[in-house]
């Protein structure tokens, strides 16, 4: 019997075939995963979620770059977040009308469809439950 990453071959791109999530829970009953991606998947989805913090509404009024970073008592290094993208913000990109998607792609310098196709294989792999 084919296993599902089997049947993926074809369908996923082969630089997320290989990875594994990393699932967590919050003491508050909250889930969330950690995804290694490719490096040039990271820097495509690091822009857009660097246009769309500047271009779309934020829920409340709270800035996803202020609100969600990690907050530590002692002096860090580096910025805590570095290295890490927020998948709820880069995932409203679906949300948005076309004309917009095409413009936040244009600004990007990649097409609406190799963004949706990294969201797509993001959420194959970590499509659990």
């Amino acid at each position: 019997m084919e296993s599902n990453i089997d049947q993926w071959e074809g369908v996923m791109s082969g630089s997320l075939l290989s990875r594994q999530p990393l699932v967590s829970t919050t003491l508050d009953g909250a889930l969330g995963y950690m995804l290694p991606i490719q490096e040039k998947i990271y820097r495509r989805l690091l822009m857009l979620q660097n246009v769309l913090v500047n271009n779309i509404p934020h829920i409340a009024g709270l800035n996803p770059k202020s609100y969600r970073t990690y907050k530590s008592s002692e002096k860090l290094l580096g910025p805590p977040s570095r290295g890490i993208i927020d998948g709820e913000l880069v995932w409203m990109f679906l949300s948005l009308p076309l004309l917009t998607r095409q413009e936040v792609a244009k600004k990007i310098g990649t097409k609406v469809d190799d963004i949706i196709e990294d969201l797509t294989d993001i959420e194959r792999l970590t499509a659990h439950f």
